[in-house]
Parts: structure tokens; C-alpha cells; sequence
């Protein structure tokens, strides 16, 4: 089985590094910058009290040594339709697409251009950063759950072929027997950890410590469930009280990856997250003013942002 990892970022690299560490057959499709760290470095993964580095196989889009097995899709929503357009080419006429995104809607772009008996689901909620010089680090943030399956619910042979070199690296992942309703439940959490983190710019031990933290992380939750509710996804209470508890632990450094974009003033998935929520709000007719609010903030990061691209770096 020969597996194509689209993007080495914190989750790509976790990924395509364990399956690695397994034995499987793995190349990362990544960009020239890091195609260059890789292959200086090697790819270096770390937790609290481990570290795993290997060397690996990498290509760059226009190279691709087709066909693949199975692509695992972990880039950027942003970054989506140029990806797709580059490893289309190199994906088995019988192969699998499983997506690691952040989000519920790229199910739709993936199934229009692949059909939907190629694309499987994921739900991942696993905690990694990227560093600078390219390593991944472990939080140990979120519950560490693997999920994904056919949209049709069946145990096919392919999703038990990658549920084993998953295994076979360290991973222990679950094959879904409902994988929409395990989608949307993140969806649901993810939109509102984005919310909160990009309203407040704070970390989850920051917004413990104050008296109106826990009703605000309450009420975004509420308010990102009653959408997905809405929508025909109602989120179980089980994604509920996890996502209260990691916004009450004290001391917590937890935050999503759009915050530490935001911080680094690098683009990012609001519109993709908390855009396309507060677009089925409206569609439905739910209020969201607290999901309004988070974007209505990520569009004026994005207008500064590109006011500052436009001006280039300060003199001197």
C-alpha cells in the first residue's frame, strides 16, 4: 500500500511519521522550504518524554511518482484546491482520499472531483505543533482519538488495512461506523475553540484564572452546537464537557492552531471554520453573535495582514 501524505505540518508530519515509524510506504508531497528541512534534518517528532526522527521520502507537486494507495490530506483548508489539483494525477484508480481537515464542507469539493466512493472521513483530535525549524511537538492537548471510516458505515478492507499501518506505528485509531456525526462533533468543537481563542487571544489557563471565562467558553459551545443542531447534527454531551474542561484547567497552554497563526501573522482557516458556521447560521436562522463576532475579528486580521504584506518590512 503506498501511501501520499499531502503536507509535513504538525499533522501531516504526525501522521506520515508513525506510519513511517510502521513500516509503511510513505512519501510526503511538501514544498521546496520544506522538502529542504526534511531532507536536511530528517523528520523529527517529539513528546514529553520520546523522540522519533527518520529520514523520508519527499515530492514536490508536478513530480509525483503515481499511483498512491491512499492520500492522507492534511493541509490548510486554504491550501485545498491547490492540493487537490496536485496529487490528482498520482491517486490509484481504486485508491482512497482520507482528509485530516479542520473543517466539515471540503468533504463536498473532494467528492465533486473524485466521487464520493473514493473519499472517506477522519476525525482526528490530536494535539501537535510545527516549530520553526520544522519539528513537530506533542502537546498532549485533546484526547488523542483517531476516527475515520466509509461514509456508508460498512468495515470496507481498505479503512482495516489503514487502521493496521497506523497500529503498526503507534496508532491506535477506530474504524466508524457513523463518521459524519463523528465529523460534525468536531466541526462543532472546532469552531467554537477558534472562537474563543480568537476572541480572547488567550490561552486556555489564562481564561481558567478569570471569573467570566467559564459562562463565555460555555456559551460559545452552546451557541456552535445549536448551528450544527440545526443543521441535522446535534453534538453529543460527551464533546460538550470536553471542551469545558480543556478551557478550566489552570495553567493550561492549550490553544488551537489559528491563534498561534494569528500570533505569528501567518493566514488562516477563520473563514473556513468560523465563516462557513456563521453562513449556516444564517441560512438557518440561528443567532450567532458570538461566532459573528470571532469573524468579523478574523477579517480585520486578514485586511491588517495584507495591508502589512503590501507595505513590505520597515526600513532598517
Amino acid at each position: 500500500m503506498r501511501i501520499l501524505v499531502i503536507g509535513a505540518g504538525a499533522l501531516g508530519g504526525y501522521y506520515g511519521g508513525m506510519l513511517v515509524k510502521g513500516g509503511a510506504d510513505v512519501t510526503f508531497l511538501v514544498r521546496p522550504r520544506r522538502a529542504a528541512q526534511l531532507a536536511q534534518r530528517g523528520l523529527i517528532i517529539r513528546t514529553f518524554n520520546s523522540e522519533f526522527a527518520t529520514p523520508v521520502k519527499t515530492v514536490q507537486a508536478g513530480a509525483l511518482d503515481g499511483p498512491y494507495d491512499v492520500v492522507l490530506l492534511a493541509c490548510k483548508a486554504y491550501d485545498l484546491s491547490g492540493a487537490i489539483d496536485d496529487f490528482a494525477p498520482a491517486l490509484a484508480a481504486d485508491g482512497a482520499v482520507l482528509p485530516v481537515l479542520n473543517r466539515i464542507n471540503h468533504i463536498d469539493a473532494l467528492s465533486d472531483r473524485f466521487g464520493t466512493a473514493l473519499v472517506l472521513g477522519g476525525m482526528m483530535i490530536v494535539g501537535a505543533a510545527l516549530t520553526e525549524d520544522g519539528e513537530i511537538v506533542m502537546t498532549g492537548h485533546g484526547t488523542g482519538q483517531t476516527v475515520f471510516g466509509e461514509f456508508a458505515g460498512e468495515r470496507s478492507a481498505r479503512c482495516e488495512l489503514i487502521g493496521a499501518a497506523l497500529a503498526a506505528g503507534g496508532v491506535q485509531s477506530t474504524v466508524s461506523n457513523d463518521i459524519v456525526a463523528d465529523m460534525w462533533a468536531k466541526f462543532c468543537g472546532m469552531a467554537a475553540n477558534v472562537a474563543i481563542a480568537t476572541l480572547t487571544r488567550a490561552r486556555a489557563g489564562e481564561i481558567a484564572a478569570t471569573t467570566a471565562g467559564a459562562t463565555f467558553v460555555a456559551a460559545t459551545i452552546d451557541e456552535s452546537a445549536r448551528v450544527c443542531a440545526a443543521a441535522g447534527h446535534p453534538t453529543p454531551n460527551a464533546m460538550r464537557e470536553l471542551l469545558l474542561g480543556m478551557w478550566a484547567q489552570a495553567g493550561s497552554d492549550y490553544r488551537p492552531s489559528t491563534l498561534y497563526d494569528i500570533e505569528n501573522g501567518r493566514p488562516t482557516e477563520g473563514d473556513h471554520i468560523i465563516g462557513d458556521m456563521v453562513r449556516r447560521a444564517d441560512r438557518l436562522g440561528v443567532d450567532a453573535p458570538i461566532l459573528r463576532a470571532a469573524l468579523c475579528n478574523f477579517q480585520v486580521y486578514e485586511t491588517r495582514r495584507h495591508a502589512a504584506l503590501k507595505q513590505g518590512p520597515a526600513p532598517g
